[in-house]
């Protein structure tokens, strides 16, 4: 009987049905965990951070693909302005590392990415590269998304349609964080052209105020060092001494202030950045003291020689001390300490200046953001927000650098690092500080 019931089955074909029905459901199970995984990664692409730089973009976007397309490396590629970047993510097998390649180029879409998979072979010449290009909004062609396969592989419709589909989507993403470096950008320029005026307002006002106050301090000095020779022997002649002492100070101050305002201080020459500091606590020494800080110098020697504008490291250095005093307001025993030294980095030499307090500190969320246009920690009445910004442009324009370390209630660390001159050049330039005279 049971030898029946096996022949019926088997002429009717009721058990394969079974087995082809359950086989068919698991496969469009399967098919739809699929789906859904291709479309959350898809939402997390959509998710990038208009604000990131780009290799931790192309770090983001290779780790969200790694999820459901086969690959070894990934690279995000960006044409602008006539510049071919190209932020290549390899996996080291624990993380990805991502490496930088520009060239300048021309052509269309198709051209840079059959020329681009030709310089790539050098880089990666055991790798295959398929690329598909990302479109702005008006449909124009601004990089593509290339993934580096060990094998060469039949191209399958259905990952082709899907690495299409992904472009589309990352497209919008990235060209939104284009958008946002060039609104940005616009924002530093204009930072930097409002502090310009400013500088330039503060620098005519303080010549002319200058030039007010140095016809009667000059008759003061005079008088006071005539009736410090008559009194020599008087209960009176150390007050007339402090009294000459005070005006020599105001005298060193209104220089300070000429300096500061003259046009010609924007020409570069070769300087001392202890001459730089020297200069900057002639005019705000007596601002630092009267708020109880205590400045301590520790300046290397011989003395260190870079070759840029005095007024605008002064302004750097003016910033970066006015700062520290208000990170140490109510502070007990404050401290700001100036340091110069000389580093060597990538096999360049710099000459450094670093300003230490021992104030409030800068939140670890906040470090990477004091450097940007209109963004102060300080009170609204109490600051800007364009003073480490425009420092920041200074220094870059000088070939240099300015950083900041800092923990929260414990201390600040600002440095500059500008580029320090040869022998050679030192001893060319020392006769552009005439120029200076």
């Amino acid at each position: 009987m049971q030898n029946k019931q096996e022949l019926l089955e088997k002429l009717t074909g009721i058990q394969s049905s079974r087995k082809s029905y359950y086989s068919e459901l698991i496969y469009l199970v399967e098919e739809m965990k699929k789906k859904n995984k291709q479309l959350a990664v898809i939402n997390q692409l959509t998710q990038i951070q208009i604000n990131a730089t780009w290799p931790q973009t192309s770090i983001y976007i290779a780790t969200q693909l790694s999820q459901i397309l086969l690959f070894e490396h990934f690279a995000l590629t960006i044409v602008k302005g006539g510049i071919l970047s190209s932020y290549l993510a390899k996996w080291t097998g624990d993380s990805w590392q991502c490496h930088t390649l520009t060239k300048s180029v021309l052509g269309e879409a198709p051209l840079l990415i059959e020329q681009y998979h030709l310089d790539l072979q050098e880089v990666l010449p055991e790798h295959h590269a398929t690329s598909v290009p990302l479109r702005s909004q008006l449909n124009e062609t601004f990089g593509f998304l290339t993934l580096f396969r060990r094998e060469a592989r039949q191209s399958d419709r259905d990952e082709t349609d899907l690495f299409q589909l992904i472009a589309s989507h990352v497209g919008v993403a990235v060209e939104n964080s284009l958008l946002f470096q060039d609104v940005n950008e616009k924002i530093k320029i204009e930072a930097q052209l409002i502090q310009s005026a400013k500088m330039a307002a503060i620098g005519e006002m303080a010549a002319g105020i200058a030039h007010e106050l140095n016809s009667p301090l000059t008759a003061i000095l005079g008088n006071a060092q005539l009736l410090m020779r008559e009194m020599t022997d008087t209960p009176a002649a150390p007050l007339m001494k402090d009294i000459y002492q005070c005006g020599v100070r105001c005298k060193k101050i209104i220089q300070n202030l000429l300096t500061f305002s003259r046009q010609e201080e924007y020409l570069f020459a070769t300087i001392s950045i202890d001459e730089v500091v020297e200069d900057v606590l002639g005019l705000i020494g007596y601002q630092l003291s009267v708020s109880g800080l205590t400045v301590k110098r520790e300046m290397a020697h011989p003395p260190l020689l870079f070759h840029g504008s005095r007024h605008q490291i002064e302004q750097i250095v003016i910033n970066l001390l006015l700062n520290a005093r208000d990170a140490l307001a109510d502070k007990e025993d404050p401290q700001i300490t100036i340091r110069s030294f000389q580093l060597e980095e990538e096999g360049r030499l710099y000459i450094g200046l670093s300003v230490h307090d021992n104030g409030s500190g800068i939140a670890p969320e906040l470090l990477q953001q004091i450097f940007q246009p209109f963004y102060s920690t300080k009170e609204q009445t109490k600051g800007t927000g364009l003073g480490l910004s425009v420092s920041l442009g200074i220094a870059q324009a000088h070939g240099g650098k300015l950083f900041a370390e800092s923990e929260e209630g414990c201390y600040s660390l600002f440095t500059l690092l500008l580029p320090q001159l040869a022998e050679e050049e030192s001893e060319h330039g020392e006769e552009t500080d005439i120029d200076r005279g």
